[in-house]
């Protein structure tokens, strides 16, 4: 058993080491993220963006998204797009409010588009009442002016799928932007100033995708019109870590499973399978002598002595040479040059088997010796 558990602990032990090592070690180096704390509760942020607004914010120039520590206060020029995998709480809510009246500058998309959010309600806004006044207005006039600003060293902003724009009184100092009707993946975004930060409302972060990054489509623009030149943005797509402990909880059935197949590979593998056949081991002293008193009670029990006996004294005679008769002179030598006793000699070669085991016993080994000495 020690030997088979010699076998199969250290494949199950490598195994599990780099599994471990892959679990600790891939976030750290692969996945960056970062805590952005504007008050308990806090919002984290995790550095796996969305490929196309990633791309987007590189070609914009936005080289320094990847901030560690990155606090929502207004001392650091950062617009953070905020596009969380699930929705956020009332008091989150409250806080991303709270950093914009002090001058923040947030881009929001709500996790369940269409449904209740508490940042949506804290600003009144009806995505619903929204997306019918838009309807509307892009009923009467297809695509309103753009007035696009530059797009970095390689000239104006080309838009290929066009949007509409609608600006409201200045009072208001609201941006609307939403894409043709034929274009059903496009959305609205609402931007307002509050207090002396800024917030845009986005209804999905699908206006950032573009089929065609480099014909620069409305996702570049939206980038552009929502992170202001010379200011660094953020990108959130989570809002709380990932804890070692809920991940394994997570991955238990996978991580069973996989342990036990392991562990039915290591245990075929060790045990002994169809092959050459091995010889077996030679019988010790003990089980040989076991096995010829239970031979001998068997032949005691069934009567069997009498020839077996025979046999052996008629061996006997022919090799001594000795009559048949009770001869004297004969017997006498045979006993004096063997050294037996001639009540053992007479018992040995003519009387009948006894009932007594001893008695037999001692026939049987007269007459091994007389044959061995022979």
């Amino acid at each position: 058993m020690s030997g088979l558990l010699r076998r199969i602990l250290p494949p199950i032990l490598v195994t599990a080491l780099l599994v471990i090592l892959a679990v600790v070690v891939w976030p750290m180096v692969f996945e960056r993220y970062e805590e952005i704390v504007p008050g308990p509760p806090s919002l984290a942020a995790k550095q796996n963006p969305l490929l196309a607004l990633e791309r987007l914010l590189a070609e914009t120039g936005q080289g320094a998204r990847r901030q560690s520590g990155l606090t929502l206060t207004p001392s650091a020029p950062t617009t953070v797009l905020l596009f969380p995998d699930e929705p956020i709480n009332s008091a989150q809510a409250e806080q991303l409010m709270i950093w914009v009246a002090d001058g923040g500058r947030l881009v929001y998309a709500p996790a369940t588009p269409g449904e209740a959010d508490p940042l949506m309600d804290a600003l009144g806004v009806d995505w619903l009442e929204l997306d019918a006044q838009v309807e509307a207005v892009m009923a009467e006039q297809a695509t309103a002016p753009l007035n696009l600003p530059p797009f970095g060293p390689g000239g104006d902003l080309e838009l290929v799928s066009p949007l509409a724009v609608f600006t409201c009184p200045a009072d208001h100092d609201t941006l609307r932007l939403r894409a043709p009707a034929s274009d059903r993946a496009g959305c609205v975004a609402v931007g307002e100033a509050q207090g002396s930060g800024a917030l845009v409302l986005v209804s999905s972060p699908t206006l950032f995708h573009n089929d065609q990054l480099g014909l620069g489509q409305h996702g570049r623009f939206a980038v552009e019109a929502f992170t202001p030149a010379r200011e660094r943005a953020l990108l959130i797509t989570q809002l709380k870590h990932e804890r070692l402990l809920p991940f394994f909880w997570e991955h238990a059935a996978h991580a069973v499973v996989s342990l036990g197949l392991l562990i039915v590979v290591g245990l075929w593998r060790a045990s002994r399978r169809f092959g050459p056949v091995l010889p077996e081991p030679s019988a010790d002293r003990r089980s040989l002598r076991d096995a010829l008193e239970a031979r001998g009670a068997y032949l005691w029990g069934k009567g069997h002595l009498t020839p077996l006996l025979d046999a052996l004294r008629a061996e006997v005679r022919a090799a001594r040479r000795l009559p048949a008769d009770d001869a004297l002179a004969a017997w006498d030598e045979l006993a004096r040059s063997q050294g037996v006793p001639m009540t053992f000699l007479r018992e040995a070669l003519l009387r009948e088997p006894s009932s007594d085991p001893s008695t037999f016993v001692r026939v049987v080994a007269v007459l091994a010796a007389l044959r061995r000495s022979r």
